[in-house]
């Protein structure tokens, strides 16, 4: 598994592994303060991951949460093994 994470691109396995270390909820603007990224590219990542089913993504006032699902956490837990 840890193979496969090296032929992500960069922004993502970023975002990937702070999910995997993060189990709290984060908006949008936390996560890209956090990884040094843009916040377009944050939002692009967030929505591609959400389309693969390993995170939500709620709207609260004018932010968004992100919230990583339980499929997620299991590729977290194979990655971490």
């Amino acid at each position: 598994m840890k193979e496969l994470l090296a032929l992500i691109p960069e922004n993502r396995r970023k975002f990937l592994t702070f999910l995997c270390e993060n189990d709290a909820p984060h908006s949008l603007s936390q996560i890209s303060h956090e990884l040094r990224l843009s916040h377009i590219t944050t939002r692009k990542i967030a929505y591609e991951f959400e389309a693969l089913g390993f995170v939500k993504i709620y709207d609260i006032g004018k932010a968004k949460i992100v919230i990583r699902t339980e499929k997620l956490k299991e590729v977290c837990n194979a990655l971490n093994q």
